[in-house]
């Protein structure tokens, strides 16, 4: 039962700031019913584990007002019209840390399963601080250096990481789970 058998007869949009919006779409169902659905309309972003070459992971911890809590994240963000994930990703790792290392795209995933948002999960290893910041006027970060086995031990498996889904692919990527 594919995509072939819903088909999208009206969509409004109902709110857009900051680069995200919420659309309210109408489907046609394959029983022919029609189903109302509010769907977040994003920015695709890349988020980058990124390994020091003594193998300590490069977060950042900051207030998300989401959770309205602190959350260790991985260093990402907009991937730029015409920019790749790669390029995203090495850019927001010196913006938002001050770290370079070399970048590598490991694969694409939807933010969740009512969004369009793709978020390209990266991985950059050799990582070493040579960049200036240059964080967004929102952005209040801690840049945070941790040991492999105290980040899978204490934020990953904790639910104290807001990009769990790239750290994972990441991780497994490098051969690291």
């Amino acid at each position: 039962m594919g995509d072939a058998h819903w088909r999208e007869l009206h969509r409004e949009p109902i709110h857009s700031a900051y680069g995200r919006g919420a659309d309210r779409v109408t489907f046609e169902l394959p029983d022919g019913r029609e189903e109302v659905y509010h769907l977040a309309n994003e920015y695709a972003a890349a988020a980058v584990v990124a390994l020091t070459p003594d193998r300590r992971i490069v977060l950042t911890r900051q207030f998300r007002p989401g959770p309205q809590t602190v959350l260790y994240e991985l260093p990402g963000g907009v991937v730029d019209a015409g920019e790749s994930p790669e390029h995203a990703a090495a850019r927001e790792l010196a913006e938002e840390t001050g770290y370079r290392g070399e970048v590598e795209l490991v694969t694409a995933t939807w933010h969740d399963a009512y969004s369009n948002g793709v978020r390209y999960a990266c991985v950059a290893t050799d990582c070493t601080p040579t960049a200036r910041l240059a964080r967004d006027r929102n952005e209040f970060i801690e840049v945070v250096l941790m040991d492999l086995a105290e980040f899978r031990s204490t934020v990953l498996r904790r639910g104290r990481l807001s990009d769990v889904g790239p750290a994972y692919l990441g991780l497994d990527h490098l051969g690291l789970l």
